[in-house]
C-alpha cells in the first residue's frame, strides 16, 4: 500500500461487488440515457476541449463516463492525466503566463485564491450556455460550497470530489475494551481515553501521523480548531502562537502520541491508513475517500467490524473542483461539458465509480449509498463545524510551515510553545514577503 494517496483507496469497497468494469460500463450507459446528456446540443461539435485533470482510477473511470458526453455533443474532451503536484504546476504555470493550453483545470480547494483571477464566475454557468441543466446550488451544502468554491462573491470552481476527515474505529477491538462498539468518539478527550482503554500488547489506541507531511497538517488543523483557534485576526495577522496553536502541538505530542504506534514520524496517508486496515491501531484519523477500502476483504483485516464518524467536535476538509479558464479557446464548449460533468444525474454516476460527490442529492441517493453506506455520514461533517486549509493563496506553504514545527514538537526537538512560537514567526515572515501585512 506504499506510496498511494488517499484517493487510489476510495475504490476499494468494489472488490466484493460486480467487477470494476462492468460498473464503468453500467454508469456510462446510466450517463448516457440522462436528461442531461439527451439534452446536449451540437452546436459546439468538432471542437476539442483539453482539461488538466486526475490519474487516481476514480478519475480515470469518470473520465469514461464522460465519452458520453462526446457521443452526444461532438465535441472531444482530452484528458491530462497528473499526479498532484503537476496538476498544481500545470494550472499555475498556464494561467500566470497565458499561454492558455488548457481549457479546465482540476482545482484544489486551497488553490482557489490562486487560480480564482484567471477563470470565469461559474454561478451562472446554466445561463451562459444553451443545453446546461439547471446549476442547483441549493443541492450543495453551503459550508462545504464556500469553502470548495467561493472567492468573495465569485465562484472559482464547482465541487466535483468532496471530502472530510473522519475517525474510524475497529467495532471488535471496542468491545473487547468495554466500549461501546456503535459509538464513536464525540470529543477529543473521550478519543483519548478510548485510546487508552485499546492500547494493548501490539494494538494501539490511534494512528496520529507526525511525519513531515500533509497528513500531520491535517491533524494539527483539525484539533486548532477544535480548540477554538483562528488563523488570521481581523487585520490579517495571524494568530499562531495562541492558546490553541499550543493546546494543538501539545495534544499530539501528550495524547495522541502516546497511544500511537511507534515510528510514526514519518508516517503520511499510507501508513496511517495501512495501520487501521491491519487492525494496528484500534481506531484512527481517516478521510471520507479512504473509508472504502477499509470494506475489502483482500485489504483489510477489519472489514467486517468498521466504525466511523466525523472527526470530533470539527471536521476538515478536503476536496477538488474544477474551472473553466477565462482565456480558454473554446469558451462554450469547455463550460457545456463542466455543466454537464457537474449536473446531479452525472454526479451520481461518477460517484457510483469513486468521486465523492458534493451533491446533497447523490450523497443521499439509495443506489450510492448501498455501495458507499458511509455518504450520509460525510454530508453530516459537511453541514456541521467545519475548517479549511489557511484561505489564502500561499495556503500550501502554511501547510508546510505548520507540519515541519508539529513534526518538530512530536519529536520533542521544541516543546509545544516553542512550536507555536516558530510557526508564528515563519508565517508572519512569510506574510510579509508576499505583501499580505506589513
Amino acid at each position: 500500500m506504499m506510496g498511494l494517496s488517499r484517493r487510489q483507496f476510495t475504490l476499494g469497497a468494489l472488490a466484493a461487488g460486480a467487477s470494476y468494469t462492468a460498473l464503468v460500463q453500467h454508469c456510462a450507459a446510466q450517463a448516457a440515457a440522462a436528461a442531461a446528456t439527451r439534452n446536449l446540443p451540437r452546436t459546439h461539435a468538432g471542437k476539442t476541449v483539453k482539461v488538466v485533470w486526475g490519474n487516481t482510477p476514480a478519475y480515470v473511470a469518470s473520465a469514461e463516463v464522460a465519452k458520453e458526453f462526446t457521443a452526444a455533443s461532438g465535441i472531444q474532451v482530452e484528458f491530462s492525466a497528473l499526479p498532484t503536484a503537476e496538476r498544481y504546476q500545470k494550472m499555475v504555470l498556464d494561467t500566470t503566463t497565458n499561454t492558455n493550453s488548457f481549457d479546465i483545470y482540476l482545482v484544489a480547494y486551497q488553490w482557489k485564491e490562486q487560480v480564482a483571477p484567471f477563470v470565469v464566475d461559474h454561478a451562472h454557468l446554466d445561463k451562459d450556455v444553451a443545453g446546461i441543466p439547471a446549476m442547483n446550488w441549493e443541492d450543495y451544502a453551503p459550508r462545504a460550497l464556500a469553502a470548495y468554491s467561493k472567492v468573495g462573491d465569485k465562484l472559482a470552481t464547482i465541487p466535483i470530489n468532496g471530502d472530510t476527515s473522519f475517525t474510524v474505529w475497529n467495532k471488535d477491538a471496542f468491545t473487547k475494551a468495554g466500549l461501546d462498539p456503535e459509538q464513536g468518539p464525540a470529543t477529543w478527550k473521550q478519543l483519548v481515553e478510548n485510546g487508552v482503554k485499546l492500547k494493548q500488547g501490539d494494538q494501539y489506541g490511534y494512528n496520529m501521523p507526525a511525519g513531515k507531511t500533509i497528513q500531520t497538517c491535517c491533524v494539527w488543523i483539525t484539533l486548532f480548531h477544535s480548540f477554538g483557534g483562528q488563523y488570521f485576526d481581523a487585520t490579517g495577522k495571524p494568530l499562531l502562537d495562541s492558546k490553541a496553536s499550543v493546546e494543538a502541538f501539545r495534544f499530539m505530542k501528550e495524547q495522541l502520541g502516546p497511544v500511537s504506534p511507534p515510528g510514526n514520524l514519518t508516517w503520511d496517508f499510507p501508513e496511517m491508513i495501512a495501520s487501521v486496515s491491519s487492525a494496528q491501531a484500534a481506531q484512527g484519523y481517516m478521510w471520507a475517500g479512504g473509508v472504502g477500502s477499509l470494506y475489502d476483504p483482500t485489504k483489510s483485516k477489519i472489514a467486517k467490524s468498521i466504525g466511523y464518524a466525523p472527526t470530533p467536535e470539527t471536521v476538515l476538509l478536503g476536496g477538488w473542483g474544477v474551472s473553466v479558464g477565462a482565456k480558454s479557446r473554446n469558451l462554450d464548449a469547455a463550460k457545456l461539458f463542466v455543466g454537464w460533468f457537474t449536473s446531479p444525474e452525472i454526479v451520481k454516476q461518477t460517484a457510483l465509480v469513486g468521486l465523492s460527490p458534493t451533491r446533497r442529492s447523490a450523497l443521499l441517493d439509495a443506489e450510492t449509498n448501498a455501495r458507499y453506506p458511509f455518504f450520509p455520514t460525510v454530508l453530516k461533517a459537511m453541514e456541521g463545524n467545519v475548517a479549511t486549509y489557511a484561505p489564502i493563496k500561499d495556503a500550501e506553504q502554511v501547510n508546510i510551515q505548520i507540519y515541519d514545527e508539529a513534526n518538530a514538537v512530536c519529536s520533542g526537538t521544541k516543546t509545544p510553545e516553542q512550536g507555536a512560537a516558530a510557526l508564528q514567526e515563519r508565517v508572519t515572515t512569510l506574510l510579509k514577503r508576499r505583501g499580505y501585512i506589513q
